[in-house]
């Protein structure tokens, strides 16, 4: 569970996201008469208008479109409105700032609970009145988040419910209804917080005195994969070729780095929030072309050590 879990929250395995996935552009067409504009630090938007003036200009414009398609005969649904004022958000806030695209993205990231429902890594609103946060047998998504670090890291189950002071039934029931509340909630505020805690590395004092054993060779490449962005992408591109190759990628990153699988995603999650923050097209492009490198190149060591794939011996 664990594995799928944060797979579908580093992007390892991929979920439709509805329609509003920012497209990774190039700035290819940023203006050269740039001049820097002041942006407010939590919204982006530009500090020279009003966000209400903002909404306004997208409304009208969007409104105008919609209504000029409608007037031609065609059928619009929801999915057709909400694309069109994607499409005209992204026109008048690169026109108001005179910004280049990743500065847009950011923009998308910053607002994209309010603007499309959904919640972004490293953006992360929460409303106290949630339902989906409510705590469960009095333990809260932190609670949990840091119960599924001690067991991913290696803590038998047991030990970690047994810190908490309940059963071992209680986690199954733990386990059922915080995936299952993921899974409902359509603003992925449940699932992201719960990536947001986990790169956080959270704790708790109940399970302070539960240590993980880790190698002092597992700490130098822990701490290695936190600093440095390439060695990272090289592990993560090597895990993949593993799984492709029928080998678990996370027990072979265990054994030949000393690194477990919480820690592991811990950064994982650290690298995508620091991503989404400060997006740069550019940087992400290189270090998505080095981590296929590195996967092609493992997916051949893998291949060796297996004999070479089957098609090796195959002449068309």
């Amino acid at each position: 569970m664990f594995k799928k879990l944060f797979g579908s929250l580093t992007g390892d395995d991929k979920q439709e996201n509805q329609n509003y996935e920012a497209e990774q552009t190039s700035n290819d067409n940023y203006e050269d008469d740039y001049q820097e504009v002041e942006y407010d630090p939590e919204t982006l938007h530009g500090t020279h208008y009003d966000v209400e003036a903002f909404d306004e200009e997208v409304a009208n414009r969007a409104e105008a479109w919609i209504a000029d398609e409608r007037e031609s005969g065609e059928n619009l649904d929801e999915k057709d409105i909400q694309n069109i004022y994607f499409n005209y958000r992204r026109e008048v806030y690169t026109e108001w700032n005179n910004c280049d695209s990743d500065q847009m993205i950011r923009f998308e990231h910053a607002n994209s609970l309010k603007y499309t429902g959904v919640q972004t890594s490293g953006f992360v609103k929460v409303d106290d009145n949630n339902p989906f946060l409510e705590p469960v047998h009095g333990v809260t998504l932190r609670d949990y988040t840091a119960m599924c670090l001690k067991i991913s890291a290696g803590i038998d189950y047991q030990e970690v419910c047994k810190a908490m002071g309940f059963e071992s039934v209680i986690w199954e029931e733990l386990n059922t209804i915080w995936p299952q509340r993921m899974g409902e909630d359509t603003s992925f505020t449940v699932t992201t917080l719960f990536g947001q805690y986990y790169a956080e590395n959270v704790t708790i004092p109940q399970l302070e005195n539960l240590k993980a054993e880790i190698s002092a060779e597992g700490l130098a490449n822990l701490e290695k994969i936190k600093t440095d962005r390439y060695f990272y992408e090289e592990l993560a591109g090597a895990r993949q070729a593993a799984y492709e190759y029928g080998i678990d990628g996370a027990q072979w990153i265990l054994e030949n780095f000393g690194i477990n699988l919480a820690d592991f995603q811990s950064v994982a999650m650290q690298w995508m929030t620091e991503q989404n923050q400060n997006w740069n097209s550019s940087d992400i492009t290189e270090f998505h072309d080095y981590q296929q490198q590195k996967q092609k190149e493992y997916a051949a060591k893998f291949a060796a050590e297996q004999g070479g794939n089957i098609a090796d011996d195959v002449n068309f």
